[in-house]
């Protein structure tokens, strides 16, 4: 998302724009700023935030002098040196780590990012972000990194930091792909399990480095479980019960069941104690369970003017779950969608043969259990409980990649931009999600979406470590969103016959491409025509709900990056006051931010589709456009040979040590064992494994 300041009022001396210098400051003294309001007041606070920025570039500029700097004469140093650390910590007061670090950033703008450094220099972006962009950078070859510097600077003053450091991975992992998966393989092979002491006297147990795909799925089910807990009346913050689930799940006092009964036990914990958790985070709002800028997992009814309460009150806004038949009314993609026709059985979800079996199971469903000798919850749950969402995880990458005709990364929202391999066993782990095509025009914008009712073939499950295991019976289930992107021109000149595996799915898109373009349909939302019923209805069907989260990609509030699946859909002029609930009424809201909207004081138009005007209670207009579902990458440049690793600090192991992947690693192992050690009975071979069947059940 980018966002626009309105600078047509830049304030009592025209400040917009000029050069952060000397005359800046003195003009900027001569202002009072508690006199000032509204866009004059933003204009001020600019102005000082460019100066500050200049600032910070003279002050990493001074450190690095110092760092090089010799008694008695002016000349310096080639380079900063490990004592170059020292004689900034003793004039700053900081310790020779954080000197250190500064002095880095110091030399990679002056030295290998020289652009960037300017772009301190001149105001345009603040240390934070230079930083995020060094450090992202720091393990390319100079080369490569100032590639990335070129593509993302043109963007960088526009996105947040974390945003930035999503765009600037996806970029990093675009220029070469290759060094990028060595990269990758050389940091999983170095995991680890670390347990550190905070000051507070807590813990911190961290895995480092675990495989993306092992990650992703561990928070979700942890995610998941901790749904299902407070679905069960427990009103333990949702941050605080997820550390709960997870460390239960690991200090082995819930070894041998199943998560359902893992539930009830903590559900039983609950209600036996006397004296419940407070249910306050401890944040300034008492309200948000979440990190401002980020969903609070389904906030409480925001009180404001649209109802009394957020417009998606409704268990079912969570994606996978809305394709109920019947969901989306006759203008849905038809009662096959999470239907019989939805693709192949998923053998590793551990349900039914077909169809429905695939679709996840309804909020109702996984949240209702049979609850034996636990006490009835002592207290009415909140409101919010049903919109809690159930560990979701949500993959977005091209179709062309996915077919394996280039190597872009893929995205997961709410953790970053991931390679195209592990963005491909990432989609081949979720037949049973739902699966969403979204269609883009030449400049990378929604064109149309599609809800898929086939899938790919499923690849051969490799035997062995690296074999992608199912759901264990008792595991809760999570929900799974996919997202193919394609251009509307590619997918029709995509021959289906060249990709065997996914043939099936590229004849349905490309039938369902011909019709949409026959009606006339394509690129219209799928509340076009819809009657004055549709306006008075509160909530919009399924098919519109996709279609409004595709087009907004996140919150669509300034600066916010909360993953637009976990947020509620609210509408631009209040559906008490007359607002329809259709998709040019309609946008994607964080919690916080839809409670900002109702209760901060702020005023929203959306004059088109996706564009926001926001006023906020401070008088300052923001403007917020669609987002390009396809941003611009710029491709592999691969080198001459294959670039080395950075230096982690470890000595890489040789080709053919103990590399499980390099073929008949095993038997050079033992005849070097044999050779060193002698011979040794060897047990019986084991009888071969039988063929692999998809409906076996788990473990296969």
């Amino acid at each position: 998302m980018s966002i626009d300041h309105d600078l047509s009022l830049a304030g009592p001396a025209g400040l917009a724009g000029r050069e952060p210098d000397a005359g800046l400051v003195a003009e900027l003294d001569g202002i009072d700023p508690t006199v000032l309001t509204g866009e004059d007041l933003a204009a001020y606070v600019r102005a000082r935030w460019r100066v500050h920025n200049r600032a910070e570039a003279q002050l990493l500029a001074g450190l690095r002098e110092l760092g090089t700097a010799q008694d008695g004469h002016t000349g310096r140093l080639a380079s900063s040196d490990e004592f170059s650390g020292d004689e900034v910590a003793a004039v700053l007061g900081c310790s020779r780590t954080a000197a250190s670090a500064r002095l880095d950033l110091a030399d990679d703008l002056a030295v290998r990012l020289p652009a960037l450094g300017r772009a301190l220099w001149d105001g345009r972006l603040d240390e934070p972000k230079v930083r995020a962009i060094s450090e992202l950078t720091r393990d390319l070859a100079d080369d490569h990194a100032r590639l990335a510097v070129a593509v993302v600077l043109p963007e960088a003053a526009g996105l947040a930091v974390m945003a930035l450091r999503e765009r600037v991975a996806e970029v990093v992992l675009d220029i070469d792909p290759d060094w990028a998966e060595r990269r990758r393989r050389r940091a999983e092979s170095r995991g680890r399990v670390d347990l550190t002491m905070n000051p507070s006297g807590t813990a911190t147990l961290a895995v480092v480095d675990a495989p993306a795909a092992e990650g992703i799925a561990s928070m979700s089910r942890i995610e998941a479980l901790a749904a299902v807990v407070r679905g069960l009346g427990v009103l333990t913050p949702i941050t605080l019960l997820r550390r709960q689930v997870g460390t239960r799940l690991l200090d082995g006092s819930t070894a041998g069941m199943t998560d359902a009964e893992v539930a009830e036990l903590l559900a039983a914990e609950y209600h036996a104690d006397i004296t419940p958790p407070d249910p306050d985070d401890g944040d300034d709002d008492p309200d948000d369970r979440g990190p401002d800028g980020e969903p609070d997992e389904g906030g409480p009814d925001d009180g404001g003017p649209d109802d009394r309460g957020p417009d998606d009150d409704g268990p079912s806004d969570d994606g996978p779950s809305d394709d109920g038949p019947g969901d989306d009314g006759p203008s849905d993609d038809g009662p096959s969608d999470g239907g019989p026709a939805d693709g192949p059985d998923d053998p590793h979800d551990g349900h039914g043969p077909h169809g429905a079996a695939d679709e996840p199971a309804p909020h109702a469903e996984q949240s209702v259990l049979d609850l034996l000798d636990v006490p009835l919850p002592t207290a009415e749950p909140e409101a919010r409980d049903a919109r809690l969402r159930h560990g979701t995880v949500e993959v977005r990458l091209r179709l062309s990649t996915a077919l394996g005709l280039d190597q872009h990364p893929g995205t997961v929202p709410g953790y970053g931009a991931v390679s195209a391999i592990v963005a491909r066993d990432l989609i081949a782990a979720r037949h049973h999600g739902e699966w969403r095509v979204v269609l883009v025009d030449p400049g990378g914008h929604l064109h149309h979406v599609l809800l898929a009712r086939r899938r790919p073939e499923r690849p051969p499950s490799p035997r062995g470590r690296h074999r992608t295991r199912g759901r264990a019976p008792g595991a809760t289930r999570t929900g799974a969103i996919v997202e193919l992107q394609v251009p509307t021109t590619l997918l029709a000149a995509l021959d289906p016959a060249d990709h065997p595996a996914w043939a099936a799915l590229l004849a349905e898109l490309q039938q369902r491409l011909t019709d949409l373009v026959a009606s006339g349909t394509l690129g219209r939302p799928p509340d076009a025509d819809a009657g004055p019923d549709q306006w008075t209805r509160r909530r919009a069907g399924a098919e519109t709900e996709r279609w409004i989260r595709a087009r907004d990609r996140a919150c669509v509030a300034p600066w916010c990056r909360s993953r637009a699946h976990r947020a509620e859909i609210d509408h631009t002029r209040e559906h008490a006051s007359g607002g329809p609930s259709l998709s040019w009424n309609l946008g994607t809201w964080c919690s916080h931010d839809h409670r900002a909207k109702h209760l901060a004081g702020w005023t929203v138009r959306q004059p088109l589709p996706g564009w926001f005007v926001i006023r906020t209670r401070a008088g300052i207009t923001h403007t917020t456009s669609p987002p390009q579902i396809l941003r611009p990458l710029p491709g592999p440049r691969p080198a001459p040979g294959p670039r080395p690793l950075p230096d982690d600090g470890r000595p890489d192991t040789r080709p053919g040590d103990d590399d499980p992947d390099e073929p008949g690693w095993r038997e050079k192992f033992a005849a070097a064992f044999a050779a060193k050690f002698g011979t040794r009975r060897t047990a019986a071979a084991a009888p071969p494994a039988p063929p692999f069947d998809p409906d076996d059940p788990p473990p296969f």
